[in-house]
């Protein structure tokens, strides 16, 4: 099997562009935050298609990147939706896709669709004349196990490990390998006896795959010795169910012209004074309180409307309320002085990660800073 080789990100937005270009839409690629694309396509018959675009290599796209975009794509009676990315899809998300009508494009489904359809150069206008990279390597390593990984090793009875391989891939004589076995028997005939004939004794890119099933059946097996690494993975930094909300910057802070404090929520409903606000259906609130200065000598201009909120794709500008506003000094922030204003705004209730920036047309340059003393709610105390 072989699959694309991995491009620049801005590269890898322009080639899909130009695939599309080459099956006759005329497209438009927008870079839309936290390294994602939107490519907008249409055909001369109406017919419409929208491609989100995440691609870094090291992105794992699971269903929180991808229903809101699908649901907004359909809401606007897209005609084919597509998610790309050079890293890798989650199960989940292929399950997803094939019951939503979904195409995903990875390196390798690209890479088939370069070789067959003969656009080798394509890919070439954007790379060093390569263009399909192996997926299946051999490493040669010189073989010095890592310190934490051999001691795992060291503690894990090897010859219980070959015996509970047996009932995985059989015994060598049964239905496992059939008995004309090329590759020199079952797995478990293959095991080294000890971690030393392991390292002496085995080619490199065998010592790699029996590395990572000893690793695989220590996990399984002795999930104590493996469980520290694991106490390490930290949750979503809005707990819960909360939507996970970061900031995009503009500018420094030594040279924004607005300095932004913020602090964001989640909730299903807001209470403003007297009048309660219930987010619309199959939506929820995300609640931003923001503590801005103007940093230099003159007033610094924010509108509430320059401000967005986007999320797998999607900009989502401020939730009006009747009667009800964060920022009743309009846009205007006094010169050293802190100025607490607050906005809202409505996402899909599968939302799980979003982010607030200021949309490129205000006059002005904010740099966001966290500050979870921030008050987010409208009536002065959280």
């Amino acid at each position: 099997m072989t699959r694309l080789v991995e491009l620049e990100p801005t590269k890898f937005v322009h080639f899909l562009s130009d695939l599309w270009t080459q099956r006759n839409w005329q497209t438009n690629a927008q870079p839309r935050g936290e390294g994602r694309y939107l490519v907008q396509g249409q055909r001369g018959d109406g017919t419409k298609g929208l491609m989100l675009v995440l691609p870094s290599v090291e992105t794992t796209v699971g269903t929180g990147h991808v229903k809101g975009f699908v649901a907004h794509a359909k809401k606007r009676g897209i005609d084919t939706v597509v998610v790309a990315t050079q890293g890798e899809f989650d199960d989940s998300v292929r399950g997803f896709a094939t019951n939503h009508d979904v195409t995903l494009l990875d390196r390798d489904e690209l890479g088939e669709t370069v070789a067959d359809e003969g656009l080798e150069q394509t890919v070439k206008q954007y790379t060093d004349g390569e263009v399909f990279e192996t997926a299946e390597v051999e490493f040669g390593l010189p073989f010095d196990l890592p310190e934490p990984v051999e001691e795992a090793l060291a503690s894990l009875p090897i010859a219980a490990v070959r015996e509970r391989l047996a009932g995985l891939t059989g015994d060598g004589d049964g239905g496992g390998g059939g008995g004309d076995d090329s590759s020199g028997g079952s797995l478990r005939d293959r095991l080294p006896s000890s971690v030393d004939d392991l390292k002496s004794g085995s080619p490199p890119s065998v010592r790699v795959v029996v590395v990572a099933v000893l690793l695989l059946v220590l996990a399984l097996g002795s999930v104590a010795v493996l469980g520290p690494m694991v106490d390490g993975l930290g949750g979503s930094s809005a707990g819960g169910n909360g939507v996970a909300v970061s900031a995009l910057s503009g500018a420094s802070t030594d040279s924004a012209d607005l300095v932004a404090r913020w602090n964001a929520r989640t909730a299903d409903s807001l209470q403003v004074g007297n009048q309660t606000y219930a987010a619309p259906e199959g939506e929820r609130f995300v609640v931003v309180g923001l503590n801005a200065t103007a940093a230099s000598g003159s007033p610094g201009n924010l509108p509430q409307s320059a401000l967005v909120f986007e999320s797998d794709g999607v900009s989502y500008g401020h939730q009006p309320l009747s009667n009800a506003t964060g920022f009743d000094n309009g846009a205007l922030f006094a010169p050293g002085e802190s100025t607490h204003v607050w906005t809202v705004f409505a996402v899909p209730t599968n939302a799980t990660t979003g982010t607030v920036l200021v949309q490129p047309t205000n006059e002005d340059t904010v740099a966001f800073v966290h500050d979870d003393t921030v008050s987010t709610d409208p009536n002065g105390d959280d």
